[in-house]
């Protein structure tokens, strides 16, 4: 089997790191796979391509082979464009909405705008250049392709649900390996061990925010950062601020800034943490929040998008009102400052991440849906 893979980012953000996941697993499974994307990276592999070249160059490989290949677009700066060339192919066309862009006038998330319901009008919220127009072209392209979607969380289904009820949907939700996640709940020891290693005081609780773009990510939260840290700090004294994702490395007092990381140095943060502060203001499936989970660190999120599909309120994490920053940095305060909860949600978060979200589930799922389209 065959499958190319198209995303927008090369390897930075969470959809080219998902897409690497799956490619990975599938890989293991006998199914050969190849890679293109749209802006070029700190990556390596894969191909660099405009949105409207797209269809013609995956259609290559799939003519030499002599049989058809499955093509999973994953994201694109240019919807239209891209979905336009494969008007005039016969593969087999899935699409993973890691966002909401293929509903909207071209935002990711419309946030408290409702035109994604009723249809984008010419002034955006979101000062998005002809919305209506990017919305038009796509829903005429989806009507036209009629690809196998698949969307990671139950949320964003329903919104697809709303507005294509027609569309042929799957809900897999994301997933992130076993080699991410240890053996067993990170101890104590191991925790303070890895603090030390950080020049991070071994007492100190660490509070990790994590978001591609640092606090210039919005929809992320990270504009709300700095705020949730003030909070915490002013009631626990020993509060350690661990920041990723950013430009930079930057020390102030107790607050770390860190630019963004590959997984073994995100992961070296995580085993630093005691708590992961998420305060996504719009979100669908966070692979953050599972990698969190994977490693039996507890969370403290807004409860937006599909991130309460992710942790349980009171058994594997704590959810807030969206945008209530003050609820949240209660929540990183409970964490904290009690150590028979925060035991609790990371035994929960763990045992929950391995029945729910490794890649033998995704990868399993993902691997039935290219068979039927293109069985062997």
């Amino acid at each position: 089997m065959q499958v190319h893979h198209h995303t927008t980012l090369q390897s930075q953000g969470g959809t080219a790191q998902a897409v690497q996941n799956l490619m990975d697993w599938l890989a293991e499974h006998d199914v050969t796979g190849s890679r293109s994307y749209e802006i070029q990276d700190s990556g390596t592999t894969g191909q660099c391509l405009q949105p409207s070249s797209v269809a013609g160059q995956v259609r290559l490989p799939a003519l030499s082979s002599g049989r058809k290949a499955v093509i999973h677009l994953h994201g694109s700066f240019d919807w239209p464009a891209c979905l336009e060339g494969f008007l005039a192919t016969t593969q087999h066309l899935v699409l993973t909405l890691h966002d909401c862009r293929l509903l909207t006038g071209g935002c990711a998330y419309p946030l408290n705008c409702g035109f994604w319901k009723t249809g984008c009008q010419e002034t955006c919220p979101q000062n998005l250049p002809a919305p209506a127009h990017h919305r038009q072209a796509v829903f005429r392209l989806l009507e036209a392709l009629r690809p196998q979607l698949i969307v990671p969380s139950a949320w964003l289904t329903r919104m697809v649900r709303e507005i294509h009820p027609q569309a042929q949907i799957q809900t897999i939700p994301n997933a992130v390996p076993e080699m991410f996640a240890p053996a067993s709940i990170i101890s104590s020891e191991e925790k303070r061990t890895a603090k030390r290693e950080m020049g991070i005081d071994p007492t100190g609780k660490v509070m990790l925010f994590v978001a591609h773009g640092g606090r210039q990510a919005i929809y992320k939260g990270g504009h709300l950062w700095e705020r949730i840290w003030k909070l915490v700090k002013q009631k626990e004294p020993l509060a350690v601020a661990l920041a990723v994702g950013g430009n930079a490395i930057h020390r102030a007092g107790d607050c770390i800034e860190l630019p963004y990381l590959d997984q073994k140095h995100l992961a070296r943060c995580m085993r630093a943490a005691d708590v992961l502060v998420y305060p996504s203001l719009a979100d669908n499936h966070p692979l953050i929040i599972l990698e969190a989970m994977s490693l039996g660190l507890p969370c403290a999120a807004f409860a937006r998008g599909g991130i309460p599909e992710q942790i349980i309120h009171e058994h594997s994490g704590l959810l807030s009102p969206p945008g209530d920053i003050a609820h949240l940095a209660a929540s990183v305060l409970e964490i904290l400052s009690n150590g028979r909860i925060a035991k609790q949600f990371a035994q929960a978060s763990r045992e929950r991440y391995a029945r729910l979200f490794n890649m033998e589930h995704m990868g399993r799922r993902h691997l039935r849906l290219y068979a039927e389209l293109s069985p062997t």
